[in-house]
């Protein structure tokens, strides 16, 4: 990805509105009708079998059973009474529900009863200082996920469910690790394309060449900020989900969560390294800047203090004095070679400030 100035525009913050009145009763469930419509799609899988479909009509939603895995994707939060009907059916806390629908949680980890209730956040390709908030909800023999857009990161964890690897032996607690492990990867691609972006920056300051570089070193340096936030809202809640005993985590499926914690500290290491290196490269910028203004300076300063005399000696001749009326009233204007005596006197005291000038070193700085 190239930050450029013209992505300027896509980098506005975006500010949350909470929908609820305050004081409303908790869980009260407010939608954006604003959102996309909401769909929903299942898949199931477990004893060598898969089971897609997508659903049209609540009374379609699939029942968890013990040697299944039922992962229902929700995709679009504009219908309020669908998702309250869902909470209803799978006996999700309206905390939660609420939660889902107030897209402006921070990645956490939260217990209700036999329900585990994850939110991360996901980031977009097409706006940098912006991520859709992704909720998972880990029960007996299901997943169910709540998003805000179409198009995730997830169709890789799809395709290894239609393909029938590991995925397919293990429990929807290994299916909850490999969503967020992959919305944790997606991380990856985003800081290399920025630690490039940098590494292009420097060679230009280098190069003499990085004049319109600080804009575009600003621009990174909110990206980065934005990134290391959310990266330390993830370490927290998976710091959680390792920590925490719970019966709907098995022991084996901590090890994948500790691996992908570490895909956390090592992306938090690469979001503040670039972000000194941001810092180093403004103060680089600045100060190539204010050196070719001090180079700039030097030049005119050098011109200004040889054309000084010049102009002094300019000027006494210039005053008219009528040498008529007294043999003191300058006496060389009727010299014969009276102006190239002037033009002479004034080379040689150009030579001898530039010869000064120069056995100095004032030409080589």
């Amino acid at each position: 990805m190239n930050i450029t100035p013209p992505i300027y525009k896509r980098l506005a913050r975006k500010y949350f509105h909470r929908r609820t009145a305050p004081g409303a009763a908790p869980g009260t469930l407010v939608s954006d009708k604003s959102k996309h419509p909401t769909t929903m799609r299942t898949m199931t899988y477990g004893s060598g079998q898969l089971v897609e479909q997508k659903i049209e009509q609540l009374d379609q939603l699939p029942k968890p059973h013990d040697g299944q895995v039922v992962w229902l994707d929700i995709t679009g939060l504009a219908d309020a009474p669908i998702i309250e009907a869902i909470g209803k059916t799978y006996s999700l806390h309206p905390l939660a529900l609420e939660d889902v629908l107030h897209v402006h949680q921070r990645a956490k980890v939260d217990e209700y009863g036999n329900v585990l209730f994850v939110v991360a956040r996901m980031l977009y390709d097409d706006r940098p200082l912006d991520s859709e908030q992704v909720s998972l909800f880990l029960a007996k023999n299901m997943v169910i996920t709540f998003q805000e857009d179409p198009g995730d990161c997830f169709d890789i964890v799809r395709e290894r469910i239609r393909q029938g690897g590991r995925i397919c032996a293990r429990g929807p607690d290994y299916l909850v690790y490999a969503l967020i492990d992959a919305i944790i990867d997606a991380y990856f691609p985003r800081l290399e394309s920025l630690g490039t972006d940098l590494d292009d920056i420097d060679a230009q300051i280098t190069a003499s060449r990085g004049r319109h570089s600080l804009s575009r070193l600003h621009e990174i340096r909110r990206i980065l900020i934005f990134l290391r936030k959310l990266l330390w809202q993830h370490r927290d809640a998976l710091n959680v989900l390792v920590r925490q005993e719970n019966e709907l985590i098995a022991p084996d499926t901590h090890v994948y969560l500790r691996d992908c914690l570490d895909h956390v500290v090592q992306l938090l290491d690469v979001a503040e390294t670039d972000r000194d290196s941001c810092i180093g490269l403004q103060e680089l910028a600045l100060a190539e800047i204010g050196q070719r203004t001090n180079d700039v300076m030097r030049v005119l300063t050098l011109i200004t203090t040889v054309f000084m005399p010049l102009t002094l000696i300019a000027g006494i001749y210039g005053m008219n004095f009528d040498p008529n009326s007294s043999p003191l009233n300058m006496p060389e204007l009727r010299w014969f070679f009276g102006y190239p005596f002037a033009l002479s006197l004034m080379s040689i005291l150009a030579v001898i400030m530039l010869g000064f000038f120069w056995a100095r070193g004032w030409f080589h700085r």
